[in-house]
């Protein structure tokens, strides 16, 4: 009876991570928040004057600085960055969406690093490693060693320099069109067929999932119920759960159909606009650097400049243990 305790105890653990994560952002952000997540939406501040290829090196310095420093300055980071969707447009939309973001990144990181991170790394770090439930050995084996105090925290520094990378990268989604956003790859010399298919997905994803709502609307129009049931028969219950599981396969059916005509419809509109005609492009708005533009991009080099001599100092990646 132990074991089969155990077990499941460890099971339980290992599944309640992940479960939790997806629970708080289908709660918090849901169909229409990812919508919003990638539609862009022009502004006057200095973020939408900023050239995008400075916020792609900003988010890759913040990234990098991240990885090679202690763990607080990955927290200055981040409030940073949440500082800086103050200057969006309807920035508490904006929170809204970020926030839960970076409130799962937390979780899944450090419930994560708790459960999965091999003790002797842990032991190595930390001097001590105390197990609060200590999975048997068939998890172990596979590298689930159990519930422990230094892995959560460790996973939770870990999690502060994701936190910072990720609020960084969503600030080019959210301040950039996608148009900007590919005349910047291809100045950057990215070859432009790539570049306009990343552009492609970053559109197709709000699209996509207004679809989804649109099938499960007309769904619940026609009379179908995604609630759960309400009986305790096992009969019922199973024959609820079988027309759900048919219900999502349909509308994931009705949803790849759309996507592959969108994805036909756009190929043809790049072949009617001469898409690859020639080798170089031409656009209506040049991007060109401006005062702004320079004066981030020394801001960002002193920053990088400063975490190399934070790290050589003393400050690198040492793990915390309160």
């Amino acid at each position: 009876m132990n074991v089969v305790l155990a077990w499941l105890v460890a099971i339980f653990l290992i599944t309640m991570g992940p479960v939790l994560t997806i629970y708080l952002i289908w709660k918090v952000i849901g169909f229409r928040g990812y919508m919003s997540l990638f539609q862009f939406v022009g502004g006057d501040s200095f973020l939408y004057r900023m050239d995008p290829r400075v916020k792609i090196l900003m988010a890759i310095i913040i990234t990098t600085v991240s990885a090679f420093t202690i763990w607080w300055i990955s927290a200055i980071f981040l409030i940073a960055m949440l500082s800086l969707y103050a200057f969006t447009v309807n920035p508490s939309s904006k929170y809204r969406i970020v926030l839960p973001l970076t409130i799962a990144t937390f979780l899944g990181t450090a419930w994560t690093e708790a459960l999965f991170t091999n003790p002797s790394l842990l032991t190595e770090l930390f001097g001590l490693d105390e197990f609060i439930v200590p999975f048997p050995v068939q998890f172990q084996i596979i590298g689930a060693y159990g519930l422990s105090a230094q892995g959560f925290f460790y996973g939770l520094q870990i999690a502060f320099r994701a936190a910072a990378a990720i609020a960084s990268g969503f600030l080019l989604v959210f301040t950039s069109s996608p148009a900007d956003i590919l005349r910047s790859l291809e100045k950057s010399k990215v070859p432009v067929e790539l570049g306009f298919a990343l552009v492609v997905a970053v559109i197709a994803i709000p699209k996509i999932l207004e679809s989804a709502m649109t099938i499960l609307d007309a769904m619940r129009v026609r009379g179908f119920d995604f609630g759960p049931a309400n009986s305790r028969d096992p009969r019922v219950l199973f024959n609820k759960f079988f027309q759900q599981v048919k219900a999502v396969l349909m509308a994931t059916a009705s949803i790849i159909i759309w996507t592959l005509k969108s994805a036909q419809n756009i190929a043809v509109s790049a072949d009617l606009r001469g898409f690859r005609a020639n080798k170089y492009r031409t656009y209506y708005h040049e991007l060109a650097f401006g005062q702004i533009d320079w004066l981030s991009v020394a801001v960002l080099m002193g920053i990088f400049a400063l975490g190399v001599y934070l790290s050589g100092a003393g400050y690198g990646p040492l793990a915390y243990n309160p």
